[in-house]
C-alpha cells in the first residue's frame, strides 16, 4: 500500500537538508513509501560514493516526465496520487552531484541525473549536460538520464528508450520525448482505454518507438555479427562515439552506458532502470557472465542522418589507408604494416563541425589543420585513427580517415585523410582525391580517452 508523508509536496521556504551519511536512513524512509527501492538506495550510496555532504528537499516540484504519467493512468483512477513531486539535489560541500526528482508512486525514483561514482567515472562514455535552477541557483551536471519504471504506465522497455532519448535530446537537440509518446511511438495506443497499464514492449515494438522518435536503431545478433567483429569491437566503437547501446536479455532491456580495460579484459557500464543509473557488468561471454541472462540482440539508436554503420565505416578507411599509404615510397611502410595488423584502429562518429573544432587541440602541424578546415564534410562523420599499437598512452595516432556518414551504407563516401607528409580531400562532385604535401609532425594524440584501469 503506498503510504507518504503527511507533508509530501508541502510548499518549503527553504530547502529542507538530510546531512550524510548521518541522516541516510531518515532520508531513505522517506521516499519508500511503496515499499524497498533499490535504485533509491543505489541512488544515494553512490552519491556517498562522491563525497556526498547533503541532500536538500525542494518541494512542491512540477515535473515534466510525471505530469506525463499523471496525466494517463493516474489522473482517471479513483484514489490518484498527488499531481507534485520533491526533487532530491545531492551536493559534495559546494560541489553539486546531481538530482533526482522522487514521484509519489511505488516506483519512487523519476527523472534523475546523477555524476557517476569516482570508481566508475573514467568509464562513462554517454554524459550529457543538465541544468536546475532551484531557489534561484543555476547548478548544472553532466551525467546519463536514469528514471525507474513506474510499473504501471511505463515499463523497463519505455524507461530505456526514455533514457536514450533524453539523451540525445539533451546532447544532439533531438525533441524532447516523454513515456507517452514513447507509447504513441511504439504504436500501443491500439487499446480501447488509451490511458491503460501498459503490458511491457517486445522487441520490434522498442525498434518501432525509436525509429518513431527519430532515432532509427541498428540492430546486431550477438550471436551473427560481421565477420571480423565481436561484441566488444561493436559496442565499444558506438560507446566512442558516445551513442548509448541498448542490450535486451530474456526478460529485460538495459542501456550501456561506457566500458573499461581491466586488463585484457573489456567491462561495460551499465544503466538499469531495476537497479542503478551506473553498474559494472562483465563482458557475458565470460565466465562470470551477466546477472540478467544472455544478451540476444543489440540495438544503436542513431541521430538523423547517420547511414553508414560502424564497421562498415571502419572497412571503408582501412581500404583508404591501403590506398593512400601506397602511392610512394616514403608511406609504403605503413600500408605493409597494417596489412599484418601491426597498427590498431579506433573509429568513432563524431559532428563533421565538432571534428573540426577539436583537432588543432591535438593536431600540432598547421597545415593539416588549415586542410580539414577548408574540405567540405558532411554533418557527421566517421573518423578512424591508425595507431601504433606499442604504445597505449600519450602521442600515438600516425594518421586518420575521414567518412561520410551519410553516405551510402554499402559504398561509404570518403571524406579526407592525413598521413605523415600528406593530406588527402575528395570534394563534392569530383572523383580524383586531392593531394596536399604537409610537413611531418610526426605521432599525435588520439581524440579517445583511454579507458583502462
Amino acid at each position: 500500500r503506498l503510504v507518504l508523508p503527511e507533508d509530501w509536496g508541502r510548499t518549503l521556504a527553504r530547502p529542507r537538508a538530510y546531512k550524510l551519511p548521518e541522516a541516510r536512513d531518515e532520508l531513505i524512509a522517506r521516499y519508500e513509501h511503496g515499499g524497498t527501492s533499490e535504485q533509491l538506495r543505489e541512488m544515494v550510496g553512490m552519491a556517498e560514493r562522491s563525497s556526498a555532504t547533503a541532500a536538500f528537499v525542494e518541494a512542491p516540484y512540477v515535473d515534466f516526465d510525471y505530469r506525463s504519467e499523471y496525466a494517463h493512468p493516474y489522473a482517471r483512477s479513483f484514489e490518484p496520487p498527488p499531481e507534485r513531486c520533491e526533487r532530491l539535489l545531492f551536493f559534495a560541500g559546494r560541489e553539486f552531484l546531481g538530482f533526482s526528482v522522487m514521484r509519489p508512486t511505488h516506483k519512487t525514483v523519476g527523472r534523475t541525473a546523477l555524476a557517476p561514482p569516482p570508481e566508475l567515472a573514467p568509464f562513462v562514455c554517454c554524459r550529457a549536460k543538465h541544468r536546475v535552477r532551484p531557489y534561484g541557483e543555476e547548478l548544472d551536471v553532466r551525467a546519463f538520464p536514469f528514471m525507474s519504471q513506474d510499473g504501471q504506465y511505463g515499463r523497463c522497455a519505455h524507461a530505456a528508450i526514455w533514457a536514450i532519448a533524453r539523451y540525445h535530446h539533451l546532447l544532439h537537440h533531438t525533441p524532447k520525448q516523454s513515456i507517452a509518446s514513447i507509447i504513441d511511438a511504439a504504436g500501443t495506443r491500439e487499446h480501447v482505454d488509451r490511458t491503460m497499464s501498459s503490458e511491457g514492449l517486445y522487441l520490434h515494438e522498442v525498434a518501432a518507438a525509436l525509429r518513431g522518435l527519430g532515432l532509427p536503431a541498428k540492430p546486431y545478433d550477438p550471436r551473427r555479427l560481421p565477420a571480423n567483429e565481436s561484441i566488444e569491437t561493436v559496442i565499444c566503437r558506438y560507446l566512442n562515439s558516445g551513442f548509448p547501446v541498448a542490450v535486451n536479455t530474456p526478460s529485460h532491456l538495459t542501456v550501456l552506458v561506457g566500458y573499461g580495460h581491466d586488463g585484457d579484459n573489456v567491462f561495460f557500464v551499465r544503466s538499469d532502470d531495476n537497479f542503478s543509473p551506473y553498474e559494472r557488468v562483465d563482458n557475458p561471454n565470460t565466465e562470470k557472465g551477466d546477472r540478467l541472462g544472455e544478451w540476444d540482440m543489440l540495438l544503436v539508436p542513431f541521430p538523423a542522418r547517420i547511414h553508414v554503420p560502424g564497421e562498415a565505416a571502419e572497412i571503408a578507411a582501412g581500404r583508404a589507408f591501403l590506398e593512400l599509404t601506397g602511392v610512394d615510397e616514403a608511406t609504403v611502410e605503413l600500408q605493409e604494416r597494417h596489412l599484418k595488423g601491426e597498427l590498431r584502429l579506433r573509429t568513432y562518429a563524431v559532428e563533421g563541425a565538432d571534428y573540426k573544432i577539436a583537432l588543432p587541440a591535438r593536431q600540432g602541424v598547421g597545415e593539416v589543420v588549415a586542410h580539414h578546415r577548408a574540405t567540405p564534410s558532411p554533418a557527421w562523420v566517421w573518423v578512424t585513427e591508425f595507431q601504433e599499437r606499442t604504445k597505449p598512452l600519450g602521442e600515438r595516432v600516425i594518421g586518420e580517415v575521414v567518412i561520410d556518414a551519410t553516405s551510402h551504407p554499402a559504398r561509404p563516401r570518403f571524406v579526407m585523410a592525413n598521413i605523415p607528409g600528406r593530406c588527402f580531400a575528395l570534394l563534392p562532385g569530383e572523383r580524383i582525391r586531392r593531394r596536399t604535401s604537409v610537413p611531418d609532425g610526426g605521432l599525435y594524440p588520439t581524440a579517445l580517452e583511454d579507458r583502462r584501469l
